[in-house]
């Protein structure tokens, strides 16, 4: 776990607290003592060599799959199970959180242009007074208005995914980074949309939560968990240019200075 003295004092109160949190089921093992924490303004990368942790752990802070050990606290209200609490799963107020596409979960009709499908997410989040067209210029998407989900380059599915996310003036985003959608996405296509990300979620005093598998755009992020300890050695060997505000990770085997 992470020492107290480890964030910074001035900082807002985290939206996201994980606490050694874990999820398995029926035999199924996914992360594992994941902690973290995601400020108002974060746009955080969990990192996983097993792109299924990393995507379970975000879709928990999303409130969609609910850890069965540790703790993760998400605007005050613990997702974890305990085994005494009633059998109804914790959630999340409709609106608070927002996910990109997760294919086979959270799938997009390529058929809808870029437009529709980003006004019908806004809509499904009890937002209909947003200008579809304004919201689209924060992500570089304006001039792909009409065009069809089924014709967008790479760059441009991950900067919808992250729209998608967001939309609906939700206070966490969350999306995979390694999903067949974004697949051929370059680390320019990355560090650009996180760049976008962070400029959004600035403004808005909103936060992201990013699972990926790719550990030279770690510099893209504000802050970088790796949830095992391949995905730490990884961040080590990286060359990439790191931030200086990049947090100390925890993993189940201990800290780790990525």
């Amino acid at each position: 776990m992470l020492p107290n003295d480890m964030f910074h004092t001035d900082e807002p109160s985290p939206i996201v607290v994980a606490r050694d949190a874990s999820y398995g089921a029926a035999g199924y093992r996914s992360f594992e003592f994941a902690s973290f924490e995601v400020c108002p303004g974060d746009v955080v990368a969990l990192v996983s060599v097993d792109t299924a942790a990393s995507r379970d752990a975000v879709l928990a802070c999303a409130g969609l799959v609910h850890p069965t050990s540790g703790s993760l606290a998400v605007d005050g209200v613990e997702l974890a199970r305990r085994a005494r609490r009633s059998l109804r799963a914790p959630s999340l107020p409709r609106g608070f959180a927002g996910v990109g596409v997760f294919t086979g979960l959270f799938d997009v009709d390529v058929a809808l242009t870029v437009e529709q499908a980003v006004a019908r997410e806004c809509a499904y989040r009890g937002d209909r007074s947003t200008d579809a067209l304004d919201y689209l210029a924060a992500f570089g998407l304006a001039t792909h208005a009409d065009r069809t989900l089924a014709v967008l380059d790479p760059a441009a599915r991950v900067r919808l995914s992250a729209a998608l996310a967001c939309a609906g003036g939700v206070r966490l985003a969350t999306f995979d980074l390694n999903d067949p959608f974004l697949d051929g996405a370059s680390l320019a296509d990355i560090r650009e949309t996180m760049g976008l990300l962070r400029a959004y979620c600035a403004e808005r005093g909103a936060c992201a939560v990013v699972a990926t598998g790719e550990t030279d755009a770690c510099d893209a992020f504000t802050r970088v968990y790796p949830l095992d300890i391949d995905a730490a050695e990884r961040l080590r060997r990286s060359r990439a240019p790191r931030p200086a505000h990049l947090k100390m990770a925890s993993t189940d085997e201990g800290e780790v200075d990525a």
